[in-house]
């Protein structure tokens, strides 16, 4: 059994107050975790940090993430990922690190981008906000699909949104490709895996899930037209 009196003893009051965040953000039964990213080095990385240990303490306080304790949560997530940086903004590791391998590396051992990193802590403070409140006679909660990383679906259920804005730029989405052959499966398909519309560059075209050329779409109507005139 273990005596969590004196364990909290061990830690300190301060550790203790950022456990909550920490705890929720390092990943827990409603918030996902980072890939290969456990809780022994973040904990030893808020330890050792007054900034970090500041910020996992605030995070919950409100149901709001401030402008400052994101930044910090950045700056950790960049150390977490390469320990020794000085780099503090998601985006710029990740480019970086991708540089560093020439393109050799798993999407996984890459940071998540800000966008991404930033629903990750909504997520997280929401979480770490409920159980800060535990002790209050009926707090009042917010829906989690009101800006906390959730939103609902065409049929009301609950999910995670993983971005706020696109994943990359139109003009690179418009150059993933696939390279479906004589059949299409959507379970195969990576452009129907990612929710994307297959360009001129796939392999096979004319396909259901072909992009249509707006001018091309307008000339087949009038193409239709003439012909019923006809």
């Amino acid at each position: 059994m273990i005596d969590v009196g004196k364990l909290a003893a061990v830690l300190g009051s301060g550790v203790c107050s950022a456990l909550p965040g920490l705890h929720a953000w390092s990943g827990c039964d409603t918030v996902s975790a980072l890939a290969s990213q456990g809780k022994i080095k973040a904990l030893k990385l808020v330890q050792a940090n007054d900034l970090y240990l500041q910020a996992f303490t605030d995070l919950g306080s409100s149901w709001n993430v401030p402008t400052d304790v994101f930044n910090s949560i950045q700056a950790f997530t960049c150390q977490l990922y390469a320990r020794n940086t000085k780099i503090v903004g998601a985006n710029s590791l990740r480019y970086h690190m991708f540089c560093a391998k020439k393109g050799q590396i798993e999407s996984g051992q890459l940071p998540p981008c800000e966008d991404s990193l930033m629903q990750h802590t909504l997520r997280a403070n929401y979480q770490a906000a409920i159980w800060r409140r535990s002790l209050e006679n009926l707090p009042d909660v917010p829906a989690p699909s009101a800006g906390h990383g959730w939103k609902l679906d065409d049929g009301g259920s609950l999910k995670i949104r993983w971005m706020a804005g696109l994943p990359a730029p139109d003009v690179i989405l418009n150059l993933i490709s696939c390279t479906c052959r004589r059949t299409r499966r959507p379970s195969d398909c990576s452009c129907i895996l990612n929710g994307l519309k297959c360009t001129v560059v796939c392999k096979l075209q004319g396909c259901s899930n072909m992009v249509q050329d707006d001018a091309i779409v307008a000339q087949d109507a009038n193409d239709s037209d003439g012909d019923s005139d006809d």
